[in-house]
Parts: structure tokens; C-alpha cells; sequence
């Protein structure tokens, strides 16, 4: 059985910069991803990856996930930068542009390492970031290809790039490939992150783009600017509506299961045991934020 560690909020951090990386463990991020891809300059991939072995030596993280993201395991840096950042301690892996179970073969023996001690008593986890048209079909055999693997991430400005479509305020353009992500994590029961928003100041589009996530069944979004951190961890935590709402149907089921009943009416509407569930993912989820 997978432990899937429930974040709403992953807030991407530069690895060059020790700084930031300070202020980000301040931020109310659940998660942070230490990068030293996408974040950092080809001529600073080694001085990042240093930077990044010392922090996480050096600095206490006060019991956030944290996560490395590696550069693309076909690049000169990838294997290095995963076998560098474990040997310290590094408890989570997001490996970029994932395309194939090969991917997985490869970085999670490093991961599985029995020199490996992970920090602050996390578990290990691996995150594949799905940003390619190859990734979104091979999604599914991805997420199920090791019991590492905590949770798919979609990429969308990768992807519209590979695509060559341009994205419209709503990405209504990367729908299908959103949802089929999510879909595959769902399958192989891992936790799914959408992409960030990367408008820095339009944090009435962020919002919309958090409940649209929230809505299709996203569990939380990634971020790259900490100022997003509060209005993402706010969408994807459960409201008191509806907390409120779930209770009212775990007492109302078990209420009737006691008198042999599988189903009942509640509010005019039917309700049953996959009711119940959702109830009880609300309520779990509450609990954890």
C-alpha cells in the first residue's frame, strides 16, 4: 500500500538560491520543490546542485515535504543531480518530462538506496512531471510503475509548447491532456498537482484556475511565486460548508446502515456508499489541514 502524502500547495524554489530557499521554508507552502532544472541556468547546474546538497545538510525544513526536481534524466545533470541530492538525505524526487516506466527504472533504485537516510523522517517519494505528448499517453504506466511513485504533476506551458498551441486565459486548449493525467493517477490511486499559474499578479485568475482544478479533481497546485501559496492552500482545503456536509452524510449512513439500509434519501437527493466515501476523503482531508 502506497503512503500518498496529501499537499494542497507545492511552492517550486530556485536552487540556486539559498535565500529564497530560506524564505520559502517560512512560506505556507505544504510542499517545496528545490529546482535545479527549469529554475536554473545551464552554467549554474552544478554551483545549484551544491547549493542544494548544503541546504539540505544544513537547514531544518520544520516538517514540510520536500522534494528535489532533478534535470530530465536525459540530460548530462539529471542521474547526477539524484544520486547527489539522496546522498544527503534528499526524501522526494520530481523527475521532469517523464515519458516511459524506464524513467522510473532508472531514478528510483537511486532513491531506494539503503545508504539512503531520508531527512526529517519523510518517506521517500517520487513525483513524475507529466509536460510531454509522449508523457500524457504513458501517464497511467508511469504513475503504476513502482510503489515510489506518490503523485503525477501536469505541465501545461511544456506541453502547449511541444503541442504548438497557444494558451487561452481558461488553457481550455490542454483540457484533454489535463484530465488524462489525472485520470492516470486516479487508476493508479496517486495523488494528482496541477501546473502553476505563472500571471505573478493575477491572482483573480489563480483563483479560477484553482477551482477549475479543484473542480475537475485535482488535489492541490504547484506554484512558482510564494504570493499564491494562501489562495491555492485556500481552494483546496475543504470549506466548513462543506465539511459540514460531510458529517451530516457519515451520520445519516451509518445511521442507516445500523438499521440494514445501503442507501437512503438525504435533502431530497439519494445517497449511498460512494457518498460515504466522499465523505470521509473530506473529512480526512479537513483533518490534515
Amino acid at each position: 500500500m502506497r503512503e500518498i502524502t496529501m499537499m494542497r500547495s507545492l511552492l517550486y524554489v530556485p536552487g540556486i538560491s539559498e535565500r529564497m530557499i530560506l524564505k520559502a521554508r517560512d512560506s505556507a507552502a505544504d510542499g517545496l520543490i528545490l529546482d535545479l532544472e527549469d529554475g536554473v541556468a545551464p552554467n549554474q547546474k552544478l554551483e545549484a546542485r551544491a547549493t542544494v546538497v548544503r541546504t539540505l545538510n544544513e537547514i531544518d525544513f520544520g516538517g514540510k515535504d520536500i522534494f528535489v526536481r532533478i534535470n530530465a534524466l536525459a540530460t548530462e545533470w539529471g542521474l547526477e543531480d539524484a544520486r547527489a541530492v539522496v546522498a544527503v538525505g534528499a526524501p522526494g524526487l520530481v523527475v521532469p518530462k517523464c515519458e516511459s516506466v524506464e524513467d522510473m527504472t532508472t531514478v528510483a533504485p537511486v532513491l531506494q538506496s539503503r545508504y539512503h537516510q531520508p531527512i526529517g523522517g519523510q518517506s521517500r517519494k517520487l513525483l513524475c512531471l507529466i509536460e510531454t505528448p509522449r508523457g500524457v499517453f504513458a501517464s497511467r504506466d508511469v504513475a503504476e510503475s513502482n510503489e515510489l511513485v506518490a503523485g503525477l504533476m501536469f505541465g501545461a506551458a511544456d506541453l502547449s509548447r511541444d503541442l504548438g498551441c497557444v494558451l487561452s486565459e481558461d488553457e481550455t486548449e490542454v483540457l484533454f491532456a489535463r484530465s488524462h493525467v489525472l485520470l492516470a493517477a486516479r487508476a493508479a490511486g496517486v495523488a494528482a498537482y496541477d501546473s502553476p499559474h505563472f500571471a505573478i499578479d493575477d491572482l483573480e485568475g489563480l483563483r479560477r484556475m484553482c477551482q477549475a482544478a479543484r473542480n475537475l479533481g485535482y488535489d492541490g497546485k504547484t506554484a512558482i511565486h510564494p504570493s499564491h501559496i494562501e489562495t491555492i492552500n485556500e481552494v483546496f482545503a475543504p470549506t466548513a460548508e462543506q465539511i459540514a456536509e460531510a458529517e451530516r452524510v457519515i451520520e445519516a449512513m451509518e445511521a442507516a446502515q445500523a438499521e440494514g439500509l445501503g442507501a437512503i434519501r438525504l435533502d431530497g437527493k439519494m445517497i449511498d456508499q460512494v457518498h460515504l466515501s466522499a465523505a470521509k476523503k473530506v473529512l480526512e482531508k479537513a483533518r490534515r489541514f
